[in-house]
């Protein structure tokens, strides 16, 4: 059966390139693709299909706070709002950790 399907320049460009190394036609470089894609679990491989995606999202919130801490740390001048910033450290570090642990678990 045939089937029309569209690509931008560019794309069609990337894929005529990968369908040469690989030996094919274009066709048959998209048609091997899509059956592929079709037969595998994720065949778009999005990433809010990913299961760890929320866990990796919390992780780089974390990261944020952490970079403003030491942020806040390194303008401050000796005092209260520098030893605040520091206060803060131990707290995210052990919540870095925790979901770096759920991570792994779930890989």
């Amino acid at each position: 059966m045939q089937t029309t399907v569209r690509f931008t320049p560019a794309a069609i460009a990337a894929i005529g390139e990968r369908a040469a190394a690989e030996r094919l036609t274009t066709a048959g470089f998209i048609g091997n693709a899509a059956l592929a894609a079709a037969q595998c679990g994720d065949p778009l491989q999005r990433p809010d299909a990913d299961p760890r995606r929320p866990l990796v999202e919390a992780l780089d919130r974390m990261a944020g706070e952490l970079n403003a801490a030491v942020a806040t740390v390194r303008e401050s001048q000796a005092g209260p709002g520098r030893e605040a910033a520091l206060a803060v450290l131990p707290a995210v570090a052990e919540r870095t950790y925790t979901v770096l642990d759920a991570v792994l678990e779930a890989s």
